[in-house]
């Protein structure tokens, strides 16, 4: 079993990627302005194609990390992981942008979507590396950690660029400011890295089974479970500034997301308690297919300050038990396949991730109450997911026992 030193060095991995994210899209305006100046038009719409282009090669990346991670070990899976994303963020951190002319577009997509290669394998990695070296005791904070550690990347992210923003210029952030934010997730990749070369190949596991070729009803299955984990991570981001209004609250999102980690370390505590990561997530789901719709209709239609925060502290309480859990249950129902969970993790978090916030803008445009809507019946996929894997799980405990 892993120290938890250990434990703690592989899960930094996970922030970083989603550090890496919130970084590129902080400093987005300062690269359009530098493919401006290279004479690109429309510079604006390219760094956001760059954004979305990146998500294109992460199944891709699922694939081929998880067969490394399931035939060679997934010690030697994440050092390449952080080897990948470090090279590409040094490389655009030291870019002589200046001197690439409009080549500079084609550059930043290659080096962002090495990165995305790289995190596509991250996460389910790391899930199977830990939850095989883990007590079945602490598989409700393992699998709380390994999705927080996504909160802490973004909450450190937000803070570097906040502090840059108020001790430089605009134009000193325009010639150099945008780098530093890079340089310092080159840091982080370093310091992960040298943990990540401290580890032990993974304890062997009877669940753990290298596999040669994907599983479709496998990769459905985690494509549909981690549905609703990506739309209860990114509903509340989405819908924060339309919540925000109706409460007239600053700094909102910044304030719900240090509610959500603190929720989230609560929930994973009381998940080794009191169950297992799979039946949390289950019952996280049943909640938010119940409340979340009047939850929503409460914080819009009501005048009392007092309902409206008790309904966003449910709300985000039943993000929390879902989003603890989350890798948890997938790593319950991978079957040991680490390209089963890779696969149909990144295509379902590419999907919900990319089509959330237009679904948000279209029902708050009817009423913020269907936003609410939309976050209950996002928990259908993953119970139907679950109930395929307790159907398939039956099925193969009763063969032997007919034969």
């Amino acid at each position: 079993m892993l120290a938890w030193k250990q434990k703690l060095g592989v899960i930094s991995g996970n922030a970083l990627e989603y550090y890496d994210i919130a970084v590129f899209a902080a400093i987005m305006p300062y690269l359009s302005h530098i493919m401006q100046e290279s004479g690109l038009h429309h510079s604006n719409y390219i760094v956001w194609g760059i954004f979305a282009l990146r998500f294109l090669i992460r199944p891709f990346g699922a694939v081929v990390v998880g067969k490394i991670a399931d035939s060679k070990g997934k010690k030697n899976a994440l050092v390449l992981t952080s080897t990948l994303t470090g090279v590409a963020s040094l490389i655009m951190a030291c870019l002589p942008v200046t001197k690439l002319g409009e080549s500079v577009a084609l550059i930043v997509l290659l080096l962002q979507m090495a990165q995305s290669f790289s995190f596509a394998g991250e996460f389910p990695t790391i899930t199977h590396y830990l939850h095989n070296n883990t007590q079945k005791k602490e598989a409700g904070i393992i699998s709380c950690l390994i999705v927080a550690s996504s909160l802490i990347g973004v909450i450190l992210s937000f803070v570097v660029v906040l502090a840059l923003k108020s001790s430089l210029t605009d134009v000193q952030m325009q010639t150099y400011g945008w780098r530093i934010p890079l340089f310092i997730g080159v840091v982080n990749i370093a310091i992960s890295f040298w943990f990540r070369l401290q580890l032990v190949e993974e304890v062997p596991s009877k669940t753990d089974k290298p596999t040669k070729n994907y599983d479709f009803s496998a990769v459905l299955r985690m494509f549909l479970v981690t549905a609703s984990g990506s739309v209860a991570f990114f509903i509340p981001s989405f819908s924060s500034g339309i919540i925000a209004e109706s409460l007239h609250l600053k700094n909102f999102s910044i304030i719900n997301t240090v509610m959500l980690f603190v929720f989230m370390i609560i929930a994973g505590l009381a998940t080794d308690k009191l169950t297992t990561p799979r039946k949390g997530f289950k019952v996280g789901l049943i909640l938010a297919l119940v409340c979340q719709y009047p939850l929503y209709y409460a914080i819009v239609k009501t005048d009392s300050a007092a309902i409206q925060w008790f309904a966003l502290a449910s709300i985000t309480f039943i993000s929390a038990i879902i989003l603890s859990n989350l890798a948890g249950a997938l790593f319950s129902v991978s079957d040991g396949s680490t390209v089963n969970l890779g696969l149909g993790y990144n295509i379902s978090s590419a999907t919900f991730g990319g089509l959330s916030p237009i679904i948000v803008q279209y029902l708050s445009s009817y009423g913020t109450q269907y936003v609410g809507l939309y976050a209950a019946l996002a928990s259908l996929p993953a119970l139907a997911g679950l109930y395929l894997y307790s159907v398939r799980h039956k099925s193969a405990t009763l063969v032997p026992a007919s034969s």
